[in-house]
């Protein structure tokens, strides 16, 4: 199989990428690196640089005979969208928008969209389903629920679409220098320093932490089929974790104690209070349930860190 991944050098789309090419297949990574790592992208791939919040970006993607299109490239930080909600259209919406119809242009069928649980906005109770109304809260949101959209147009013009909302996706690789996306990477970065780790919102607030490669495992089961029964499905691992629950699991991983310091902060209006996924429509269509529990895949990212950070001094 011949795949394009946008945003292949970044923290989900650089473990696809490996993945692609552990299994024979042939990638060529899209990446414009603002937050993608040129050290994720892998000796001898083609990788092009290109930012797709330019409304001629197509004119510099490559010629080719290719069977699908991973779309993982995106304004993600919540912050920056609510500072700059044009780009964040235009890097989310509107690139998925040109990027889908230059799929049907090329006669590439099959496409995957990387949505999010920020579609869903808040909501009464979880588990959440993918048929539950989404009222997003932010910008980022917006920009997401737009693009699926948008594409599920362009399924009824002939694109085989499958948007897959991601919960909190964690583990090696994730950006330790970025505080302002990614829970799990934000707490981390902190304890890797030894120093207090600001808390912004209430410590019961919860989300659905499911670990990247289980993630990669779900895209791979949609990319092996031609068309999904759906075209939204959930990837979470089905459970709810409070804030206070994993700051704990957290100080286990790096065998702290328990009174490690811990300073809560007023939250952000467009914070989702809590919400985890429904998979049941993933398990059944795709066959697919996350392998890895909170606290294993806790312990390998402290692992990862750890050795990363060092490397870094």
């Amino acid at each position: 199989m011949k795949v394009i991944v946008t945003g292949g050098a970044g923290f989900i789309g650089s473990h696809l990428v490996r993945r692609l090419l552990s299994l024979g297949h042939e990638v060529v990574i899209i990446d414009n690196f603002s937050s993608g790592k040129r050290g994720n992208v892998p000796l001898g791939i083609d990788c092009i640089e290109i930012d797709l919040s330019i409304a001629d970006f197509t004119t510099q993607l490559p010629h080719g005979n290719y069977d699908a299109v991973c779309h993982l490239a995106a304004q993600s930080a919540g912050a920056l969208s609510a500072e700059k909600p044009l780009y964040d259209l235009q890097a989310n919406a509107i690139s998925t928008l040109l990027l889908s119809r230059w799929c049907l242009d090329q006669g590439i069928s099959r496409f995957l969209y990387a949505s999010s649980m920020v579609t869903y906005g808040n909501v009464d109770n979880s588990p959440v389903s993918e048929d539950v109304l989404c009222v997003p809260r932010s910008y980022y949101g917006v920009s997401k629920l737009t693009s699926e959209h948008l594409l599920r147009l362009a399924g009824v013009d002939g694109l085989n679409v499958t948007s897959l909302r991601m919960f909190s996706v964690y583990g090696p690789g994730q950006d330790l220098g970025n505080v302002k996306q990614g829970m799990v990477s934000i707490f981390l970065s902190y304890m890797l320093r030894g120093v207090e780790v600001p808390v912004t919102g209430s410590l019961e607030r919860f989300r659905d932490f499911v670990y990247v490669e289980d993630v990669v495992d779900a895209w791979m089961k949609a990319l092996s089929l031609s068309r999904t029964p759906r075209e939204v499905y959930n990837l979470g691992s089905g459970y709810g974790t409070t804030v206070r629950d994993l700051l704990s699991s957290l100080m286990r991983a790096f065998s702290f104690s328990s009174d490690y310091p811990i300073c809560e902060l007023e939250g952000n209006t467009s914070d989702q209070f809590g919400l985890y996924a429904d998979i049941s429509n993933t398990t059944m269509d795709l066959e697919w349930e996350p392998q890895t529990s909170l606290d294993d895949g806790l312990r390998l990212m402290v692992d990862w860190a750890q050795t990363h950070y060092s490397k870094q001094d």
